[in-house]
């Protein structure tokens, strides 16, 4: 027949538990930014939805996030990346109502995009694209616009 055989119990440092008010708040603050994975991703979407509605200046946003400026056009505009450039879709928009623009700036060229439609007001973008004085070329084939560089 099998003995019963004593296990050693070790003893841990007791957890500081948060069933009340006793941790400092800077304990509490640094404890939620830990386990909020998702607060990343809600302030993004916070400063996505204070640009469309026009609430940040264009040079606060240049500073703050300059690589999402163009993430974030592209995809209000269902576009995308290419290697050499992008692809915008505008199916239902002639290449006759599309006007484009270039700025070539210090540190980077932007692209306007201005859509005219009869009897409405136009539809205009800027696109900041990294990288100065750029050879931009565009296209419009099958619906899409094409910008190359």
């Amino acid at each position: 027949m099998s003995e019963w055989k004593r296990i050693e119990l070790i003893e841990e440092e007791k957890v500081e538990t948060l069933t009340d008010l006793s941790p400092a708040p800077h304990t509490l603050h640094q404890e939620f930014h830990q386990d909020a994975s998702h607060l990343h991703e809600v302030q993004a979407m916070h400063t996505h939805v204070l640009v469309q509605a026009g609430m940040l200046p264009e040079t606060h946003l240049a500073d703050v996030e300059p690589s999402q400026r163009l993430d974030w056009i592209l995809n209000e505009l269902h576009g995308m990346r290419d290697p050499d450039g992008l692809t915008i879709p505008m199916r239902g928009v002639s290449s006759e109502d599309v006007e484009i623009n270039v700025l070539n700036g210090e540190n980077e060229t932007s692209v306007k995009i201005t859509i005219h439609e009869d009897g409405h007001d136009s539809l205009e973008r800027v696109l900041p694209l990294t990288g100065e004085n750029l050879d931009v070329k565009a296209h419009f084939v099958d619906g899409h616009l094409r910008l190359r560089w």
